[in-house]
């Protein structure tokens, strides 16, 4: 029987791993001449819709009491806007510097918690931060646009800090004690109403171009979306908000596995390196204080001895 900690620590693995597959799913479809937009609502509209039918199956109620309407209309806006700023961000620098620079929203929830609920910053979970962080940073590829927007920076900030937001109040309201599944699934078709209004109340959206972009919206309504947010809200229940964002890292190195593996991309020794300082800040995260604990506990019995 798997432990509590043991199960976040999965959960928060697994929904940073599928979130990374978004490329995967989205780019040819872009490619196609999609806007983001109609991509995003479409997106957040069949993962609803997939939520809802894994539900009626299971014989569940989606329903949410009236007192949690606000909170969860708050959750749904932050889920959508974060993708929003970070896409607009897009326009103002280059993908990958946007991606990486995204990734300090593990540094803004560690903040958070420890400044405005006394959430304790252990050592192994420090180590953790920095080591992922640098592992990040390591994954970053130039491709020779080296141009820096104050407003470009503004905005991936923002997207950072609105994920971070979304994450702390999952765990921290009383949010947390609803169905996993249930929230995911306002989550979804709120951030979908989001998207609808952003396309001028449906009347830009695009047609989906083609039978092989409809497949590959479903994919991406599933696995990067349905799968990650299920997750990602379990991994908040069972460990909390900053191991969870911590787990998160995961995410750029599928990204990186699917540029290189399906799209071609080069693996240089750098990146190599990068997924094993992550990997190893994983191990860190999962492991370190267990470990410094044992270490601890024997050195008493010695002392004592």
């Amino acid at each position: 029987m798997l432990s509590d900690k043991l199960k976040g620590y999965i959960c928060g693995m697994v929904s940073g791993a599928t979130y990374g597959m978004i490329p995967l799913f989205s780019v040819p479809v872009l490619n196609e001449g999609m806007g983001f937009d109609s991509l995003l609502f479409y997106r957040y509209l069949m993962a609803a819709a997939v939520m809802a039918g894994i539900q009626l199956v299971r014989r569940r109620s989606l329903a949410i009491s009236l007192r949690d309407v606000p909170l969860v209309l708050l959750l749904g806006v932050l889920f959508a806007f974060s993708s929003v700023f970070m896409f607009m961000a897009f326009d103002y620098m280059p993908t990958g510097l946007v991606s990486t620079m995204y990734f300090v929203y593990p540094v803004m929830t560690a903040l958070i918690m420890s400044l405005f609920f006394g959430e304790r910053m252990t050592w192994c979970r420090l180590l953790s931060l920095v080591l992922a962080l640098a592992g990040i940073a390591m994954l970053y590829v130039s491709d020779g646009d080296e141009r820096m927007s104050l407003f470009g920076v503004v905005l991936t900030f923002a997207a950072a800090l609105v994920y971070a937001l979304y994450i702390i109040i999952t765990n921290k309201s009383r949010i947390r004690k609803m169905p996993s599944s249930t929230l995911a699934f306002w989550s979804l078709a709120v951030g979908a109403v989001v998207f609808f209004v952003r396309a001028d109340c449906g009347m830009a959206l695009q047609a989906v171009p083609s039978l092989k972009a409809w497949g590959l919206i479903l994919l991406l309504a599933i696995v990067p979306t349905v799968v990650s947010c299920t997750a990602l809200v379990l991994s908040i229940r069972y460990v909390g908000s900053t191991v969870t964002s911590i787990l998160g890292a995961s995410e750029p190195v599928t990204a990186v596995l699917c540029g290189t593996l399906v799209f071609g991309e080069p693996m240089s020794l750098r990146i190599l390196l990068g997924i094993v300082v992550i990997i190893v800040a994983v191990l860190v995260l999962v492991t370190g204080d267990s470990l410094v604990a044992k270490m601890r506990s024997k050195s008493r019995k010695k002392a004592i001895n």
